[in-house]
């Protein structure tokens, strides 16, 4: 999944973790070339890579914006 935002891009993926999977948003600015910032979604261990993505889809969707400070501010006011 893809999720654009004013100043960046913002794409989910899961990784290997331990004896499983975990999801993980990555993100980055539009232009400039800066490097890429990697959220985890850390819950339960899942066995399926498929389920780590669709938890980290369920994060991103809940994302309203990624500030041009790299402020991750989701959809409740909670700001990263």
């Amino acid at each position: 999944m893809f999720k654009e935002f004013k100043h960046h891009i913002a794409w989910t993926d899961a990784m290997a973790y331990e004896s499983g999977y975990a999801g993980i948003i990555g993100y980055q600015r539009k232009f400039g070339g800066t490097p890429a910032h990697i959220l985890w979604v850390l819950g339960p261990h899942f066995k399926e890579e498929a389920d780590a993505e669709r938890s980290a889809q369920k994060m991103l969707e809940q994302i309203a914006e990624i500030s041009c400070f790299e402020r991750v501010i989701y959809a409740d006011g909670i700001m990263l």
